[in-house]
């Protein structure tokens, strides 16, 4: 109620009563129809006299003449209608003022009078005139045993948006600027005014001389805010022998984080260059993996320079391009575990399962309380990840997570850009993957080893001439390099079984008690709506880290949020 005798404030504080007219209001299913709408009349409300604002002194009075006239069908004249209830009400304090008669029926020509008598305290209120099939007409009235006062406010939206076509200013008497944020439509102002046009200067006249708090609006032609200022205004500015102009500078207005959101989230995991599980998903993939951890072995030395040489180029992935040279180790390697039953099992889990810890997709909850003056916080909360194998999904819920909520986190920000810090959860991530690995990979195939166990086995029942195992990787691979050789890639060949078993093993072992989750999250905030509240995050970047049984591993990923329907 408060915005809509606002509104209609600001129209009689522009004069524009003569003026105004009233669409009909719409119908539901057993009301006219839509051509039978248009043939009705159209009513308008006029304030012959006073003008408004009024200014009265204690105990005067005036005389309030109305006028009510109806437009028959489209373009035809206004008529006045006689015999029309109008209805008078008054938001006048205690002692305000009173009127004579709260109804009055209209003559022939359409008019009715009304008395209202000021009463004797200081006052500011609003006479609300309704009549039926038209907008409520509004009257200003102020009561003072002093003289009144003037206040022109200077408005200047041009610098915020060149859609800034339109003026509004409203006046708040004896409040504090830090009580009046941005709303999307001017509310609860005691006084309103709009003015076309960037720039301009508004005029309220007939004040209390009492302090304000000066409101200045930049609007689009839809009304929608794109600046906003605020100044406020002691009493002493409103005397007239100041005539002293108030600039209310414009700033540019960002919609508000303020409610809850439903996040999407893609985690991925920043893994090494060259992890097992990355590595053995290349083509050539389990001569690679192996290589890569043989070399680790063997430290700097004249073999591994040799070796290292006849390796095709890495790309980012730590794959291996193909030489298609014969002493390439990457392909004696790959061709004899790939020769073996477990080999060729042994890529196809790793390629399987990749997807898995390439990327993860979480649901979750932001909701973000608090204000500019105070600061923000949020409130973050999973609820469930899905984890996507190359064939397969799985949704696993969150909800029973150790930690799977944080709270207190602190919120920021600049401009449209939203920015939650840092916070750490603790939701056994690894221990997801190797459910899904279990769940989705191995179970359904049969495969009743681990991975490291397949590339042992693999390894083990490799064979080369008569010799098998690691014996028969060294063989195959120095037959095609001169001495010294033999004898070095043995105990290597050994170290690199058990390092990568137990890397393959840590990226999916069960974490440490404690976090083992740590997100921060930035977003643009989308009001689409003019509503200077978020209706969506989007361009979203995530960072972090997870932690895995004996390191971690950082992450980024993207982010995109909606506004939840119910808070």
């Amino acid at each position: 109620m408060r915005e809509r005798r606002n509104a209609k404030t600001r129209r009689a504080g522009l004069g524009l009563w003569a003026g105004l007219l009233l669409s009909m209001p719409s119908y539901g299913g057993c009301g006219p129809q839509a051509e039978d709408r248009e043939q009705q009349p159209v009513a308008q409300l006029q304030l012959v006299s006073s003008p408004s604002p009024l200014g009265l002194s204690y105990g005067e009075q005036t005389t309030l003449q109305l006028r009510y006239l109806v437009r028959n069908s489209p373009g035809a004249p206004a008529e006045p209608r006689a015999g029309v209830t109008l209805k008078l009400t008054l938001d006048s304090p205690v002692g305000g003022g009173t009127l004579s008669t709260g109804t009055a029926v209209t003559n022939d020509l359409g008019e009715a009078s009304v008395r209202l008598t000021a009463g004797a305290v200081e006052s500011a209120f609003h006479v609300t005139v309704s009549a039926p099939l038209s907008p409520d007409l509004v009257v200003d009235v102020a009561v003072s045993r002093f003289a009144f006062g003037t206040l022109r406010v200077v408005l200047d939206a041009s610098p915020v948006s060149l859609a800034a076509t339109e003026l509004r200013a409203g006046l708040y008497p004896e409040t504090s600027c830090v009580d009046l944020p941005p709303t999307a439509r001017l509310l609860g102002a005691l006084r309103s005014q709009l003015q076309n046009g960037p720039r301009g200067e508004l005029l309220f006249g007939t004040l209390l001389l009492q302090t304000y708090a000066v409101v200045g609006r930049g609007e689009d032609q839809s009304g929608r805010l794109l600046g906003y200022g605020c100044v406020e205004v002691p009493e002493r500015l409103l005397r007239a022998d100041l005539n002293i102009p108030v600039d209310v500078p414009l700033t540019k207005v960002w919609p508000s984080p303020v409610g809850s959101y439903a996040l999407d989230l893609k985690l991925a995991p920043q893994w090494a260059i060259g992890m097992p599980w990355t590595t053995l998903t290349c083509s050539r993939g389990l001569g690679v993996t192996l290589v890569d951890a043989m070399l680790g072995a063997l430290g700097p030395s004249d073999l591994a320079m040799r070796l290292l040489m006849s390796r095709g180029s890495m790309d980012t992935r730590g794959c291996r391009s193909d030489t298609m040279l014969a002493r390439d180790p990457d392909r004696i390697v790959d061709a004899l575990l790939q020769a073996t039953t477990q080999g060729p099992t042994l890529a196809m889990v790793a390629t399987e399962f990749w997807p898995v810890l390439r990327e993860q997709f979480i649901k979750s909850k932001l909701t973000v309380k608090g204000s500019d003056a105070l600061g923000f916080v949020g409130v973050h909360s999973l609820s469930s990840v899905e984890l996507k194998t190359q064939t397969m999904s799985q949704i696993y819920s969150l909800l029973g997570a150790p930690v799977p909520t944080a709270s207190e986190i602190v919120v920021a920000q600049m401009d449209d850009k939203l920015t939650v810090a840092p916070h750490d959860l603790a939701v056994r991530l690894p221990k997801l993957w190797q459910k899904a690995l279990s769940d989705l990979v191995m179970a359904p195939r049969g495969v009743t080893m681990t991975a490291g166990q397949l590339l042992t086995a693999a390894v083990t029942a490799s064979r080369y001439g008569t010799q098998s195992g690691c014996q028969a990787l060294e063989n195959a691979i120095c037959d095609q390099y001169a001495a010294p050789c033999k004898g070095l890639l043995l105990p290597a060949c050994q170290a690199a079984l058990t390092s990568v078993s137990a890397q393959l093993q840590a990226a999916i072992a069960d974490p440490p008690l404690g976090t083992d989750l740590r997100l921060g999250l930035s977003a643009k905030m989308n009001d689409p709506d003019g509503t200077i509240t978020a209706v969506s995050l989007s361009d979203g970047a995530l960072s972090g880290d997870a932690t895995l049984s004996s390191s971690t591993v950082k992450l980024g990923g993207t982010m995109t949020g909606l506004r939840d329907a119910k808070p």
